[in-house]
């Protein structure tokens, strides 16, 4: 089940232990998690006027191949286009290549190649246009 966080303070730990630069001082930030018994996935996004973005994702290790990356791909694009964004965009390791072909069949497009994003590595910004009605 997908449920957004509304104390973002009580999942910090977690995100740190994935991403050690986090900061919980985006002020647009927001963060849904999969969870059933326990908390299984998270990403955390940003609705930023008519735009969203995607910051982090992380499946635990225990839960990948289920398809949980994905569910929440797919919730944060309903959202954005629920809020009438116009885009959605993310920056991905050149060398993750999992979560390149997912982005890539969620209908993300390789944009430009960000030098240097990542520490010895450049990542792919990459950029889903959005339908909204």
């Amino acid at each position: 089940m997908i449920k957004e966080i509304d104390d973002k303070k009580s999942i910090e730990s977690l995100f740190k232990k994935y991403f050690p630069s986090y900061q919980n001082s985006n002020i647009f930030e927001k963060i849904a998690v999969y969870k059933e018994k326990e908390i299984m996935a998270m990403i955390s996004y940003s609705i930023i006027y008519e735009r969203a973005e995607i910051n982090y994702i992380v499946t635990f290790p225990d839960f990948r191949h289920h398809g949980l990356a994905e569910k929440l791909l797919n919730f944060v694009i309903q959202t954005a286009i629920d809020l009438q964004c116009q885009s959605i965009s993310l920056e991905v390791d050149k060398k993750n290549t999992a979560a390149i072909n997912l982005y890539l069949k969620c209908g993300f497009q390789k944009k430009a190649v960000r030098k240097n994003y990542y520490q010895n590595s450049d990542a792919y910004l990459m950029i889903k246009d959005l339908v909204v009605i």
